[in-house]
């Protein structure tokens, strides 16, 4: 989450950038997706075409002439004007949505109950301005078949005649505080600062379509509710077993001591107050909470605030867990009130991290 004061400055060096001319047909923003509750076929705002200096008002007023808003906007273009892309890209963090690269195809066999086109997500691509425009999104989707692309800002002029000398000390000038515009937009987006420099490599008519991995690594493409791979860090005297979501929202930790034994500590930031977990301390049943593959006594579990939300402790019983999934409260003998799929942990390193956290209590 950021500031107003820093999306404030923001905005204000996104207006200094070096912009370049679109050439094709105007980005366009309509409505796709079915109004059914398959997956993947929700709402969705569709954008196609070049981003113009133009394109950010055009988006604001497609948002204030719509009765509702998709959470979701997928883009599908070549790019276009550099500063109109990364200013598009502030209004889709500032609107809360989140990006996908991709088109879409009409689907007339769906049949809608509203005004809006009945479409199917298809694979596409995002360029250029575009690729800087999807880094607004608070969650990130580059689905299989889409490709995004970074290159290098430059001025269409000096590509067209590039021996003859036009640059000015003003244009030395704003190049430098172009780049600090980039590297102030991509650090305030959650994203890596090295995607600026990989984009360095791209000069004109080139490309650096970025891989899979590529993408995942420089927080290109992001799922904040996405869990981490455990890893052990130090604590006290022992060490401790960690997994959390990619926000930091959401945190697993598994410890032990002489004193308390073997510990599961569940906290979530996103938590108003406690309720939900003395809630869900009742829910257990007779055998009790299953954790990581025993079970924990209602007697020993503990719910506790924190400045941010809140959390659960669970104290396991004496032998070593048999580690048979991290996932937490979300399977029988809970009834649906009392389940989340929030809380699965992720299975990377799960049972040699936890382990390694336990042995401590181990004779």
């Amino acid at each position: 989450m950021h500031s107003g004061a820093s999306m404030k400055s923001l905005v204000l060096f996104v207006a200094l950038i070096v912009s370049s001319v679109a050439t094709a047909a105007p980005m366009r923003f309509e409505w796709g997706g079915s109004n059914g509750r398959c997956e993947g076929c929700g709402p969705f705002i569709q954008a196609d075409g070049d981003i113009t200096p133009q394109t950010p008002a055009d988006f604001q007023r497609f948002l204030r002439s719509q009765p509702s808003v998709a959470g979701v906007i997928r883009l599908h273009s070549d790019g276009g004007d550099l500063a109109a892309g990364l200013a598009l890209g502030v209004l889709i963090r500032q609107a809360g949505l989140s990006t996908e690269v991709g088109a879409d195809k009409l689907n007339r066999e769906w049949l809608g109950s509203d005004r809006r086109r009945m479409s199917e997500r298809i694979p596409g691509l995002c360029a250029s301005a575009c690729a800087y425009a999807f880094l607004g999104g608070v969650k990130r989707t580059i689905e299989e078949g889409s490709r995004i692309g970074f290159h290098r800002f430059y001025k269409r002029e000096a590509v067209a005649q590039p021996s003859v000398k036009q640059f000015t000390g003003d244009d030395l000038d704003s190049t430098q505080r172009a780049l600090a515009g980039l590297l102030l937009y991509t650090i305030e987006m959650g994203v890596d600062a090295r995607l600026v420099a990989l984009a360095s490599d791209a000069g004109a008519g080139e490309m650096r379509w970025l891989t899979p991995a590529e993408a995942s690594d420089l927080k290109v493409a992001y799922q904040p509710e996405a869990w981490k791979p455990w890893r052990i860090e130090a604590y006290k005297d022992s060490i401790e077993a960690i997994s959390e979501t990619a926000d930091g929202q959401i945190r697993m930790v598994a410890h032990c001591s002489r004193q308390h034994g073997f510990q599961v500590v569940l906290t979530d930031r996103t938590q108003d107050g406690d309720e939900w977990f003395k809630q869900v301390k009742g829910c257990a049943g007779k055998r009790g909470h299953p954790v990581f593959g025993t079970f924990v006594d209602g007697r020993s579990v503990g719910i506790f605030k924190t400045q941010e939300g809140a959390g659960i402790v669970f104290v396991l019983p004496h032998g070593t867990p048999p580690l048979t999934s991290p996932a937490l409260l979300d399977a029988d003998p809970y009834p649906m009130a009392c389940r989340s799929e929030r809380y699965q942990g992720s299975t990377v390193n799960f049972a040699p991290a936890v382990r390694l956290a336990f042995r401590n209590c181990l004779p």
